[in-house]
């Protein structure tokens, strides 16, 4: 009885501190599936000692909390959360409950995918959004709805025959393509990564400013009606046509199954699981609820779940292999990043020999250390990165791992930032490290992009003094090239081409390549459009640059900072005087293109590109994008769970583009 009130205090303490990083933080530290197995054994515990329960016990409360800045609004209808399951033989559990309660037959499940993302109340009153909650505590959430307006997909106001006061139920998700994008941003500007898009999708819903949310093409669907007036729904599997007439995103019905028993269910769980890679966004399981809506409320609630649906989740997929090392990485910023060194491992397609440690923190709450048992998950089957370490095979002369004091490229003592988990060497000009890595960066292709010059190259232009700042490159001779190791004279050539074609540069391109602080590709390119010229945004006041729509204070603060850095001003007359042009226009526009003239709609999602490189390459040609469908438009560009604007796009009969018709075209 000790050892079990001890246990469970343990587990609800754990339990809270990763509800913390989950909902507040949208930055947990374990998987969903050792999450579900710590609320399991706390569950174990609870049915053996039922005098344990409290209130406050997370199995009988919703963790999600409010979130500052946002008001909280009531639930008209509590939203709950679904239980869940890793077993068949729960599924069949559950059938047998609702068939008990029923005593009738035949009776079928509605079976669909269980998106990983936000859970979300939509409200429409006489055919109009008026309201979006998150989940909360399922009494009341977070009203979210300025941002909920931002998400392209999702209409403002209802089509055809709508009830007067409509709410419903959805997940608010982020497509792989966008969850890419934006982690390619974040380590261009050497930030923290999002583990998956779950969490991206969490964090960027819960920012303050709508302008900054719009950015991130968050995407929804819907899957249930918490209330309508006067209309009911008989079946699960009829809401989907209605969904479709009133205009609101859903999901494909070729995903959607209706199942008569388990082994049918079983079918269906295996299909999905085999799709799921396919799939461009993240999915974490299937949903199963019993069909026939009048049965739902005769089964009742739990205080957390209703007891007519269950989620039956994938494990994850994960791998065990050794911790050989813990190297350090200085980054552009002076960012130190600890990386795990593995024993290569094969995971989901690929081998695993490096996974990213995040920060110091991150290690020493896992107690992660040289020598350890691991285990490897791709965070979104993306990102490798170590969940876990498996201490029975801990070898008896390990030793804890801490983070250095010192710089490991310049000695220069590290310093904590504010509101920062990362350690930093501020100490640029004296620590190569970081001095590589910004030269790197620049001719990267994430920089300006030039051919013929990788990191080991760079390097040695580095270690022979030929190379200390960007504009050495362009001043660079065959003479020098020629004191390479490999060097003759066909890469001699191949280097100085490339960078004379590098000297005409756009002016978003040489702003992304700069290496200003939180100056990414999309902010570059909102710059670029804004101000005409590198003069004129070197000039613009802080009171200028926050009135931009999209920048915030931070952004504008390290915009100011940078051009008003006496060094960063000689680094810019350098490179010019070394002579780079700069084009004023932030697009070049190609001349005689079919696409002149012509207007595009772009919808669902692409594999090659994102809406925005999308758009920058029709706009290039002389088109423009447009955010409707109408008997104007020329052309519909649609890609995966394509949604309304193609079956509009049908109904006027407007020519539509695939993905690889689009690519042949711009040829």
């Amino acid at each position: 009885m000790t050892d079990d009130l001890k246990r469970y205090k343990e587990l609800i303490k754990l339990i809270s501190h990763h509800d913390k990083l989950y909902y507040e933080e949208s930055n947990p530290e374990i998987s969903d599936f050792d999450y579900d197995q710590l609320i399991l054994e706390l569950k174990k515990i609870e049915k053996k000692h039922p005098d344990f329960i409290t209130s406050a016990s997370p199995s009988q409360v919703l963790a999600d909390k409010p979130t500052k800045g946002f008001r909280q609004k009531k639930h008209d209808v509590p939203m709950l959360s679904l239980g869940n399951t890793y077993t068949y033989e729960e599924i069949k559990a559950f059938m047998d409950r609702v068939t008990k309660e029923i005593e009738k037959g035949p009776i079928f499940y509605n079976c669909e995918l269980k998106m990983d993302g936000i859970a979300i109340s939509v409200k429409y009153e006489n055919g109009k959004l008026t309201q979006a909650l998150t989940r909360g505590d399922g009494v009341q959430g977070d009203d979210v709805t300025a941002n909920i307006l931002t998400i392209n997909r999702l209409p403002k106001n209802l089509k055809d025959h709508y009830p007067k006061v409509l709410e419903l139920r959805g997940e608010v998700y982020m497509p792989h393509a966008v969850f890419e994008k934006l982690n390619k941003e974040k380590q261009e500007l050497e930030e923290p990564l999002y583990a998956n898009p779950r969490n991206a999708a969490s964090g960027s819903l819960k920012m303050l400013d709508p302008h900054e949310v719009k950015k991130r093409e968050l995407d929804i669907v819907f899957y249930g009606i918490a209330q309508a007036e006067d209309f009911e729904l008989e079946n699960q599997h009829e809401l989907n046509p209605y969904l479709e007439k009133w205009g609101l995103p859903h999901q494909n019905k070729s995903h959607i199954c209706l199942a008569k028993n388990l082994k049918e269910i079983q079918e269906y769980a295996e299909k999905i699981q085999h799709l799921r890679s396919k799939l461009p966004f993240d999915i974490d399981g299937i949903v199963i609820k019993l069909d026939h809506i009048a049965y739902h409320d005769r089964l009742g609630f739990t205080a957390k779940t209703p007891r007519f649906a269950i989620a039956y989740k994938f494990a994850p997929e994960a791998a065990k292999t050794k911790l050989l090392d813990i190297t350090l990485q200085v980054g552009r910023t002076g960012i130190i990043t600890p990386v795990a060194e593995l024993e290569p491992v094969l995971l989901a397609g690929s081998t695993i020999s490096r996974a990213t440690l995040h920060n110091g923190d991150e290690i020493e709450r896992k107690d992660i250390r040289i020598g350890d048992e691991v285990f490897i998950e791709k965070g979104g089957d993306v990102i490798p990165k170590v969940t876990g370490v498996n201490k029975n095979a801990r070898p008896h002369e390990s030793k804890s791992f801490h983070m250095p004091t010192k710089c490991p490229s310049c000695g220069h003592s590290l310093h904590k930032k504010e509101d920062d988990v990362g350690i930093y060497c501020l100490n640029f000009k004296g620590c190569d490290e970081q001095k590589i890595r910004f030269l790197q960066f620049f001719v990267s292709k994430n920089g300006l992009d030039i051919e013929h010059l990788g990191e080991k190259v760079v390097r040695a232009l580095y270690a022979h003094h030929f190379v200390k700042e960007p504009a050495d490159f362009f001043n660079l001779s065959e003479k020098q090239l020629s004191q390479l190791e490999g060097f003759k004279d066909k890469s001699i050539q191949n280097v100085l081409s490339a960078l004379h074609k590098a000297k005409g540069v756009s002016l978003a391109r040489l702003l992304q390549s700069l290496g200003i602080p939180s100056v990414g590709t999309s902010l570059a390119l909102m710059l670029s459009k804004h101000f005409h010229d590198l003069e004129a945004l070197s000039n613009a006041s802080m009171a200028s640059l926050v009135k931009i729509e999209g920048i915030g204070e931070k952004s504008a603060g390290s915009i100011y900072d940078f051009f008003h850095d006496p060094n960063k001003k000689q680094m810019i007359f350098h490179l010019i005087e070394a002579g780079l042009k700069i084009e004023n226009s932030p697009i070049k526009l190609i001349k005689g293109h079919p696409f002149e003239g012509k207007t595009f709609v772009l919808t669902g999602t692409l594999e090659k590109y994102s809406r925005d490189e999308a758009k920058a390459l029709i706009e290039e040609r002389g088109g423009k994008v447009s955010g409707s469908v109408s008997k104007k438009t020329d052309f519909v560009l649609y890609g995966e769970e394509a949604g309304s604007k193609l079956e509009k796009a049908k109904e006027l009969k407007v020519p539509l583009l695939t993905e690889e018709e689009f690519v042949n075209r711009l040829k």
